[in-house]
């Protein structure tokens, strides 16, 4: 029996997702107490749910926002609160959702972070650092522009990757395929 997805999981990650960008937004920052409690929710309604098999799933998910965060942290890419984000949203998704989500959550942040970037008449000065930066990892040695300096304007990378998980989310609980029609994947 394959475990699925229900609107007593869903409702409440909705719910912290939305907390979770709304803080990351306006303090750029994602608070531990907010993480931690939504991953023992997450964790505790899988099981409710779904037994040892929900638990597992929601475990692996946990797992997966550590470990495919963990990496872009130590590069300074991003912060941890994002990484903790992560494996609390992992919580209520599971690891295979929580991939589709991140994965659209980084697309939606390079487009809107590109989109800043040319706005901003800085995209000759940041092709070249990221150019820089690629030398020196192919060099073995650790990048100096992926953090982000003082005076530097950051994105709240937190929403991002919430939006890309929330909209993962209700694809795959309420099917939205139904009435989008041909834009449906």
């Amino acid at each position: 029996m394959e475990y699925a997805l229900n609107t007593l999981v869903a409702v409440p990650a909705l719910i912290f997702m939305f907390l979770a960008a709304a803080s990351d937004l306006r303090a750029r920052r994602i608070s531990n107490k907010l993480n931690f409690c939504a991953a023992l929710l997450g964790a505790w309604l899988h099981f409710v749910t779904g037994g040892v098999e929900g638990l597992g799933m929601s475990l692996g998910g946990m797992t997966a926002g550590l470990g495919l965060l963990f990496v872009p942290f130590a590069a300074g890419m991003v912060g941890g609160g994002d990484v903790k984000f992560a494996a609390a949203a992992g919580s209520f998704l599971g690891a295979g959702l929580l991939c589709i989500g991140l994965g659209a959550g980084v697309v939606l942040a390079g487009v809107v972070g590109a989109g800043s970037i040319l706005g901003s008449g800085k995209a000759k000065a940041v092709m070249l650092g990221l150019w820089a930066d690629l030398n020196m990892i192919a060099s073995g040695q650790r990048p100096g522009t992926l953090k982000a300096g003082e005076g530097t304007r950051t994105m709240p990378y937190g929403l991002m990757l919430a939006v890309g998980m929330a909209g993962a989310l209700v694809h795959a609980t309420w099917r939205i395929e139904t009435w989008l029609g041909p834009l449906s994947w």
